[in-house]
């Protein structure tokens, strides 16, 4: 809300509740009445900023039963830290920075702050409660930024953690992790099981060993040494370098790069730019409208199904691969000792490269194929 939209309400606020203290019945003796002085403190606080700031810290702590594999933190704005320990219990300690118009104020959101946690069957929760929640006119009004959470978390690290809500979030050493609509800035390490669930308009940054299965919607997305990816994608960019297994990826316009192989790589859907370096392992692309550039380090089976796009194919520096390229409605463009033939609106090219080998073959229907060699020339 601006100055001059909350101007106009402390204007309208101030005549209607005139009007009411007229009309209106008589309202007990224990309610407060209507400040003017205080509608003013409100509408300085917004102008302003809040007047007061207190630094709030509870903490809590629960022994997990045997049967219990999950710690569900729920919908935290704020900042997470999470770390698996060998304790058998959960321990948290939240701080909660609030801001208000004047001490009462503070004191009045200071009471409200709770903190509880609980198990119910296999699912250990946490509730976190305060009177400054919601956004909107109404929060505004009462003159306070809403409280910023700091909650650190130690748990068995035999347990799944299940996390929502928006900012920022360090998770390392458990069992598992559950994204609902996560947004903000994530950071995992040594989650030994899988990532799963969706984030959007988040940047998100998993470890070494990360086994993700994920949806992602305008996401920044950057995996280091994962044992696998799974990932649909909306939009944004996904950062792949170094996997330990193998690699799918269905692509609703997102920007993917991929730098090195240890396993299969899959991609699909729609639209987007895929950038493709040192690939060693079979390698499917079947999507449309989507700009390949692959550069292959080793003789791998290779497939290529593209519409209305670009393929740029680099092939292997070392050993032999048996290249079938054809494109309809557009171009093909070869290295120098190799040549197309053309039937009607198709050009295509079959050649044992290096003596032949893994196929890597390219179908493209309107748009560009580009053939790179990198093999050395003779007399060099």
């Amino acid at each position: 809300m601006g100055k001059r939209e909350l101007l106009l309400l402390v204007v309208f606020v101030v005549l209607g509740v005139g009007v009411y203290q007229v009309s209106a019945p008589a309202a007990p003796a224990d309610t407060p009445g209507f400040s003017l002085s205080r509608l003013v403190q409100m509408a300085k606080a917004h102008f302003h900023g809040p007047q007061v700031r207190r630094t709030v810290t509870r903490t809590a702590t629960l022994t997990v039963p045997e049967d219990t594999d999950t710690l569900d933190l729920g919908e935290i704005r704020g900042t997470v830290v999470v770390e698996g320990t060998d304790q058998a219990e959960v321990s948290v300690r939240l701080e909660a920075m609030l801001g208000g118009m004047d001490d009462a104020d503070v004191a009045r959101q200071e009471k409200a702050v709770q903190l509880e946690m609980k198990s119910d069957g296999t699912t250990a929760s946490l509730s976190l409660q305060s009177s400054n929640e919601g956004p909107g006119p109404r929060y505004e009004m009462r003159g306070g930024p809403r409280p910023h959470y700091e909650v650190r978390v130690e748990m068995p690290k035999r347990l799944k953690l299940r996390l929502a809500g928006r900012g920022t979030a360090e998770v390392s050493g458990i069992a598992g992790l559950e994204l609902d609509e996560y947004r903000g800035e994530l950071t995992t390490e040594a989650v030994s099981g899988p990532i799963t669930g969706d984030i959007r308009d988040a940047r998100a940054e998993f470890g070494a060993g990360a086994i993700l299965d994920l949806d992602t919607k305008n996401g920044r997305i950057r995996a280091e040494g994962p044992a696998s990816v799974n990932l649909r994608s909306e939009r944004g960019s996904v950062d792949i370098v170094d996997p330990k297994g193998a690699v799918a990826i269905k692509t609703d316009f997102a920007r993917m790069d991929i730098r090195g192989t240890g396993g299969p790589v899959t991609i699909t859907g729609e639209g987007g730019v895929i950038d493709l370096r040192d690939v060693a392992h079979p390698l499917t692309i079947e999507a449309d409208r989507l700009t390949v550039s692959a550069e292959l380090a080793t003789p791998v089976a290779t497939t290529i199904t593209v519409s209305d796009d670009t393929v740029d194919v680099t092939l292997p520096r070392q050993g032999g691969v048996q290249l079938e390229a054809s494109i309809e409605d557009g171009a093909l463009r070869l290295p120098g000792d190799l040549t197309s033939t053309k039937n009607d609106q198709t050009e295509s090219v079959s050649a044992a490269i290096a003596g032949g080998g893994p196929i890597v073959k390219i179908v493209v229907k309107g748009g560009e194929v580009r053939i790179r060699s990198r093999a050395p020339q003779p007399g060099t």
